[in-house]
């Protein structure tokens, strides 16, 4: 084989592997916009139950909470719950920056005893929010659709849904999430991410008998 056809054969891998990387660079930043894999919300090991990761595992141009100006809030967790009621909640995102034009979550409830999940999350708007399954155990979990992320929209994002509460055999219940104030550039890069975690955003204990 002569130099110049080890050079060509080369530069088709070389583009071959270009084109696999760019690829898979649409592939996440696509995925990330239509909703999060499930268990990113940051819960801290339990019992059995091992720590979950957050958002920053894939958008990584910085830490997690890396300003005051990002802010995320839990409006409508009971103080106290009664089994089988419903109860509206609305997870709110907010950024100054500008450049922020995109906006993302994820929330989980957990019985903050062993882990498990807590209660049933419903989407009562199923444009803006879907429910993901666990890949494992007994968790839901409640996020913004590829619709509800808010491209263009500068300031913040809220997404309002149902949660179902538990028997009160469950105990206390430990709401935990993550959100995402992103530039909207398609790719993972340049985004912020917050969260209380390994802290719950809100909590809530069963009625008293």
């Amino acid at each position: 084989m002569g130099a110049e056809e080890r050079r060509g054969k080369g530069f088709v891998r070389g583009t071959v592997t270009t084109a696999a990387l760019l690829l898979a660079g649409v592939s996440i930043a696509a995925a990330a916009s239509i909703g999060p894999q499930a268990g990113m919300t940051g819960v801290p090991a339990i019992g059995a139950e091992a720590a979950e990761g957050l958002c920053v595992s894939c958008h990584t141009s910085f830490a997690l909470n890396p300003d005051a100006a990002g802010t995320i809030a839990l409006i409508g967790v009971p103080e106290r719950y009664e089994a089988g009621r419903s109860y509206t909640l609305t997870i709110r995102v907010g950024h100054s920056d500008p450049a922020a034009m995109r906006w993302g979550f994820q929330l989980t409830a957990v019985a903050t005893k062993d882990g498990s999940g807590a209660g049933e999350l419903v989407a009562t708007n199923t444009t803006t929010t879907q429910v993901l399954p666990s890949m494992s155990g007994t968790r839901t979990y409640m996020s913004h659709s590829y619709e509800g992320t808010g491209i263009g929209q500068a300031g913040g994002m809220s997404w309002a849904f149902e949660w179902k509460a538990p028997p009160p055999s469950t105990g206390p219940v430990g709401f935990f999430a993550a959100v995402n104030a992103a530039n909207a550039d398609g790719s993972n890069q340049g985004d912020r991410v917050y969260s209380r975690s390994p802290a719950p955003l809100a909590e809530s204990l069963p009625s008293a008998p």
